[in-house]
């Protein structure tokens, strides 16, 4: 689901899918999955938002207990490619490889 006025029109394939897996990930444990950012918003000049490659999650309806599990689990799933860092009140996911 997408905050209202959430902006996802140049997202890059890799975040798409990023997108999928970790709505997936939101399921295994109940909660809506609701990106809060996408290409949109006040971020750092050099962000990878602005290029389409992050994305940002809503976090404070995850349960506290299982919050450190549900990123882990979007870690694993999504791989080494991607970064995931939890930011307050949301995680901020970028395609951003390493090889």
């Amino acid at each position: 689901m997408l905050k209202e006025g959430v902006k996802i029109d140049l997202l890059q394939p890799q975040i798409a899918l990023a997108a999928s897996i970790i709505e997936m990930c939101y399921r295994e444990i109940g909660i809506e999955c609701v990106v809060t950012a996408g290409n949109d918003g006040q971020h750092m000049s050099e962000s990878r938002h602005y290029a389409g490659k992050a994305i940002d999650v809503r976090t404070h309806t995850v349960p506290e207990g299982s919050l450190d599990h549900l990123v882990g689990r979007i870690r694993e799933c999504l791989g080494k490619n991607y970064d995931v860092v939890l930011e307050g009140d949301h995680l901020h996911v970028e395609y951003d490889p390493k090889g």
